[in-house]
Parts: C-alpha cells; structure tokens; sequence
C-alpha cells in the first residue's frame, strides 16, 4: 500500500512538472509576443524591399526577421523568392524545403520549387514541382500555365494542350488560358479552331492588344483574309503597332489576297518607310506595285529589295515578270536564270527561263527548261501546259 502512495505521489508531481514546463511564464510570454509584433514589422519591410528590387537590404531584413521567428512558412518562403532573384538556387531550394515541412497544403513552395528546377534544366522535376503546386492551389492559373509550358518545352505539345483544354471551363472568365490553347493550336496547324478560341481569348482581355495580333495571325493562317485585315487595321492605328513593320506588312498581305492591290500597295509603302532595309518590305511592294501595273515602281522597289538581299530568289522572279511585262526579253532572261541558279528545285523560275527562251526565238532551250521542270516536278501542270504549246519547228 505504502508503494502504491510513493507511485501515485510521484505521477502526480512529474505531471505538475510537465504542465509547469509547458505554461510560460509572464516574461517569457512577454517576450515571444513581443518576437511576434516585431518579426511582423520585419516582414512587412522585407516584402516592400523585395518589390522595390533593394534585395541586399531585403536580405537582411529578412535574415533578422528569421531569428525572430525561424517557424514562419511566409519569411522562408521570401527568403527562396530573394535567392532566386540573387541567382542562388541552391539557398532558395532549401528555404522551400522548409517552407513545404511547416505548411505542406500551400503551393507556393512547390511552384518556387518548380522554378529552381526548370533553371536547372531539370525540366521533368519541374513539370512535378508545378504539378503539385497546382494540386494544392487549383485555383492558380499560373501554376497550371507553368505546368504547361514544361510540357512544351519536352516537345508535348499535345499533352500541353490537353492539359489546357481540361482546365478551360474552370477558368471561365480568363482570356490567358484561351490565348495559351490558341497558340499550341496555330502550333498544331490547326487555325480554324484556333480562331475561336484567340477570339473568345479577346472578348474577355479586350484590354491585351497582344491577344489581337495573335488573333489577327490565326485569321490570316485560316484565310480569313477580310476579318484578319478588320483586326490589324485596328491595331496599326495605335503604339507600337504603328510603327510595327511586319503588322503593316500582313495588312498588305491580306489586301492582295483581298483584290484590293493599291491599299496593299500603301501598306507596303509604309512598311518600307518604317524600315527601309527590310528587304521582304520592298519586296512586296514590288509586287503590289505590279499588281497596279506600275512597272516602273515595281522595279524600283525589287531593285532596292535587291541591294538590301540579292539572294533573295523570288525577288530575282518577280523582277524577271515586270521585265518580261515591259518587253525587255534579255533582261528578263537575265533575272529568271538568276531566279532558277539560286533555287535549282523551283519549277516556276525553271519555266520562266524556258518562256523567256522560247520569246527570245529559242525553241530548243525553251523545251530543255520545261522537259527539266518536269523531271523535277511531274505533276506540273505550267511546264506541261508550255511543252503542249512549243512548236519546236517554228
């Protein structure tokens, strides 16, 4: 019985120690309160530095911050963020590892993680990393863009895709993950689906001119040459796309296919005059400029086009027809051959030689070149139609 009194005695004094070493005492509550408020004060600085760029001082800050309170997920979470940006992956990596064993639900760590991993190169872990941030934050459509963008980058466009395409409904009112699935899709080819989705894309980021320059792309890619010349009209009549040469040079594009030579023709005019050693932009006003029949400015600007790129093979075509329209034969001779040597698999500047021959009074040669056209190409239904019409006794 006596044993029995020692034993009970003794549990009863050791649970009054535990209970007396888990109640701090007034100081030491004090103390800790008084860690918290400051270590609270010290976050607030350290995110204002971070976002101002002094990371030097956001470093120490937060280096102090952690002294402070070293269980704080937020403060290591920062900490990483700030290694990142100082170029030390190794640092931020274990800050994150911390971060993810104080509070495991939070995504954050996980798509820092990601980050490290994808500068790396390590581009599986990082497509992991993000994956698990977006299981943990669904709501993050940056996550599940990262996830994506790893994807692309292993060359898995389609499993890109789907990814996107699966989440599309679940961010109803984003115009981002619409412009995401409308590029892999122009990437795929596949343009009239991804007009409709650049297009949704643009009604809910009216505000994003970059989503309209992409629609203006898909249009054009799907031949909607009308709506896509609508789009760009709009565009080139604000910065920067007024000073974009290559927007003024689609519009022009788009014109021709439209009929309309002479808007194409100012388009391209403006091109030329936005950047006058663009060799493409003289180009096609060289070709526009043929279209109206103004031969004279047509090899003007193919002759600039020409000094700015004389490897430029359809060029060379193009100044063989406005001289062959203008009926200086040799000339245009000179041009198709120069056409022809720089590209030996074009059957069209193959046929031009030969017609510039077959002009010129050479019947043989003419049937050389367009016998050679179709050795190249027997399908080709110009050099056929042109050996049908060579009277090789005329």
């Amino acid at each position: 019985m006596r044993l029995n009194r020692i034993a009970a005695v003794a549990l009863v004094l050791a649970l009054g120690c535990q209970q007396e070493k888990k109640q701090a005492t007034p100081s030491e509550q004090a103390q800790k309160d008084w860690n918290s408020a400051r270590a609270g004060v010290l976050i607030n600085l350290a995110k204002e530095q971070y976002q101002t760029g002094n990371l030097d001082k956001c470093r120490l800050t937060l280096n102090d911050a952690l002294k402070l309170m070293p269980g704080s997920e937020p403060l290591h979470v920062l900490s990483a963020r700030v290694s990142i940006e100082q170029g030390q992956p190794e640092y931020a990596e274990r800050e994150l590892q911390i971060a993810r064993e104080l509070v495991p639900a939070d995504g954050e760590p996980y798509y820092l993680s990601g980050v490290v991993y994808q500068r790396w190169q390590k581009l599986d872990t990082a497509y992991e990393f993000y994956g698990k941030a977006a299981e943990r934050s669904p709501a993050e459509l940056s996550y599940v863009l990262a996830q994506s963008e790893m994807l692309v980058a292993m060359n898995r466009i389609n499993d890109a895709l789907l990814l996107l395409q699966a989440r599309v409904t679940y961010f109803e009112h984003s115009g981002t993950i619409r412009d995401a699935v409308g590029q892999l899709m122009m990437q795929q080819g596949r343009f009239a689906e991804a007009v409709a989705m650049l297009r949704e894309a643009s009604i809910l980021a009216e505000d994003d001119p970059g989503i309209r320059e992409r629609l203006a792309l898909a249009l054009y890619r799907n031949k909607d040459y009308r709506e896509a010349s609508e789009v760009i009209s709009g565009l080139v009549q604000t910065d920067p796309f007024s000073k974009r040469v290559d927007m003024f040079t689609l519009l022009g594009e788009c014109q021709l296919q439209l009929n309309r030579p002479r808007e194409a023709r100012a388009s391209f005019e403006t091109a030329s005059q936005l950047d006058p050693y663009s060799a493409h932009a003289w180009q096609c006003l060289g070709r526009a400029a043929l279209e109206t029949g103004d031969f004279r400015r047509a090899e003007i600007a193919l002759t600039k086009s020409l000094s700015i790129d004389n490897a430029a093979g359809e060029t060379h075509l193009l100044l063989g027809y406005v001289r062959l329209r203008e009926d200086r034969l040799a000339d245009a001779l000179a041009s198709f051959k120069k056409a022809s040597a720089l590209d030996h698999t074009d059957t069209v500047s193959l046929c031009m030689v030969g017609y510039a021959f077959q002009k010129l009074g050479n019947p043989d040669a003419a049937n050389r070149c367009y016998s050679n056209a179709l050795k190249l190409n027997p399908g080709d239904e110009m050099a056929r139609q042109l050996i049908s019409g060579l009277d090789l006794h005329d």
